[in-house]
């Protein structure tokens, strides 16, 4: 086995463990789920952001790659929209709605997802490919997903796109848009990333910690009496991630053959399977950040990453790996 693969392995046992730990914390009345927000808050505008940099600081950048990340984001306001269109056949209520598409919108294309299925298909080229895939996530985060959960969390009147938009942008909890803005600025520029990050494994430390962190403040929302109510929310999710989302990258993929950015062999390979991987745990985090739904969140998280493992990937592997 190698070494990516036995971090993944280490990783799977971490976030298992985890969540069964805040799960137990909450039923024993240990720690309170109020504590889940915090942690959440911390691991997303912290954690991710922190990571995202270095990151998006430490992948070399070619010209024929910087359309991927575009091409991303295309996919992800696209699955945004039509998922906020569709949510009204699978949950009545605003609230819900706005969950739905937030959940639906963006793929765990990182290395607990996307990023590691790719490298065991195709290696680690395809996981530096997915490395670029995700540089505009941060983008899309607070330019999209900050604003529609802040939207659909309030119990007031309701506040125009614009303002929502701009009170997104200078919230403090978006710093990481500017920091992966910088990456990419100091990336293109050529300028390195300091040697000793990648000499004491800054990143892989600050994985190990986040991820725990994450997973952690799930197990505190989980509640599997939640599970079979949203019956009728998880078949919608799965349709979205696994059947939409799919559709969708295959037509972006196709279309972007009539431009100079084209995406073919490996890259078109990346785009299409990062497409419809399940719901990411950012979206989970997002709905703890605002308060909306932040129990039904963990459950249909949960649910939509078992589907994946036992429906969706084995055709994954069917499909791509002959």
């Amino acid at each position: 086995m190698s070494s990516i693969a036995l971090k993944f392995v280490f990783c799977a046992a971490v976030i298992v463990v985890s969540m069964a730990a805040g799960y137990l914390c909450r039923r024993r009345q240990w720690v309170g789920e109020q504590a889940s927000e915090w942690i959440m808050t911390f691991v997303a505008v912290a954690g991710y952001s922190t990571v995202g940099f270095l990151t998006v600081w430490g992948t070399p950048l070619q010209g024929r790659d910087a359309a991927l990340p575009v091409w991303a984001a295309v996919h992800m306001l696209l699955m945004t929209g039509l998922s906020l269109a569709a949510a009204g056949w699978f949950t009545p209520d605003r609230a819900g709605q706005g969950l739905f598409a937030i959940l639906s919108g963006v793929g765990n294309n990182g290395f607990t997802g996307g990023a590691f299925v790719l490298y065991l298909l195709y290696g680690e080229a395809a996981m530096g490919l997915a490395n670029i895939y995700i540089m505009l996530f941060m983008v899309v985060a607070v330019g999209v997903m900050y604003p529609l959960a802040r939207h659909y969390a309030a119990q007031g009147p309701a506040t125009s796109l614009g303002r929502l938009i701009w009170r997104s942008l200078f919230d403090w909890r978006s710093i990481g848009l500017p920091l992966v803005l910088i990456a990419i600025a100091l990336s293109v520029a050529g300028l390195e990333r300091p040697a000793w990050i990648t000499r004491w494994r800054i990143v892989d430390v600050l994985v190990y910690t986040i991820t725990p962190l994450a997973f952690f403040g799930i197990g505190l929302r989980l509640r599997f009496s939640k599970i079979r109510p949203l019956a009728r929310v998880i078949a919608g999710l799965a349709l979205m991630r696994f059947g939409v989302g799919a559709l969708t990258g295959l037509g972006l993929a196709w279309l972007s053959q009539f431009t100079p950015w084209g995406m073919e062999g490996l890259r078109w390979k990346v785009y299409v399977i990062e497409a419809f991987v399940p719901t990411a745990i950012t979206s989970v985090a997002i709905a703890n950040m605002f308060n909306l739904r932040p129990d039904e969140a963990s459950a249909l998280f949960v649910a939509n990453t078992g589907l994946y493992l036992v429906l969706v990937l084995p055709l994954v592997f069917a499909i791509f790996g002959g």
